[in-house]
């Protein structure tokens, strides 16, 4: 997803960029923000740390921008968008001979890699998830990632040879994906620290099974 697009979500700008020297002012920034994440600076994120990290002025930001918070949700976005596309090629390599058990695992594993690969990024989601129930329009975007793959499984579901699969319509394949990444992310998101890295990835690949699977206790 562009910057353009996120902001678009969030109805962050104030004035968009039209010449070479506006979209360069907000790559900048965007750029900063993004170091800042990647950081281990433990400074509240304000107007006030992004203006040192870019060189632009506090007026500056404000000039494109409604809420200092929008650029930093980019970042959010960004992140979500890699995690979908690395993810739905799992769904396309998933051949019909192989049990939904096997989709579940590679499906866990690969968000689990994805979260431990990025503990600059992960530390920073409560923060994030704030913002952007803050900002967005309709904050129910930020629970939608997961319904790009429902088409995926659908067809998944139909060419299954295992007969593992549950049989499911669009809405409720999209409900269960929907529950399936809450369930997966509610940590990161809530720095609850109830249960162990290993214990959650355990608790996640049982209850993806249950969710998916034809013969799975109810």
């Amino acid at each position: 997803m562009k910057l353009s697009e996120i902001l678009e979500l969030t109805g962050g700008y104030k004035k968009k960029p039209s010449q070479a020297r506006s979209n360069k002012t907000v790559d900048d920034l965007y750029q900063s923000a993004k170091e800042i994440f990647e950081s281990e600076i433990d400074e509240e994120f304000s107007t006030k740390l992004l203006s040192e990290k870019s060189g632009y002025s506090a007026g500056v930001i404000y000039r494109y921008f409604n809420k200092f918070e929008d650029i930093f949700l980019t970042i959010l976005f960004e992140k979500a968008d890699l995690h979908v596309i690395e993810v739905q090629e799992i769904y396309l390599n998933h051949k019909p001979t192989e049990n939904i058990n096997l989709l579940v695992k590679k499906i866990v594993g690969h968000a689990f890699s994805f979260f431990s690969s990025r503990s600059m990024f992960v530390n920073k989601l409560p923060l994030l998830f704030k913002f952007a129930m803050r900002r967005l329009k309709n904050p129910d975007e930020i629970f939608t990632f997961g319904d790009r793959f429902a088409p995926y499984l659908m067809e998944l579901q139909k060419n299954d040879a295992t007969n593992t699969f549950e049989t499911m319509d669009e809405m409720e394949c999209t409900l269960r994906l929907r529950a399936f990444d809450l369930f997966m992310r509610v940590p990161y998101i809530t720095s609850n620290n109830t249960f162990s890295f290993q214990e959650h990835k355990k608790s996640c690949i049982k209850f993806g099974v249950q969710i998916f699977s034809k013969h799975s206790d109810k």
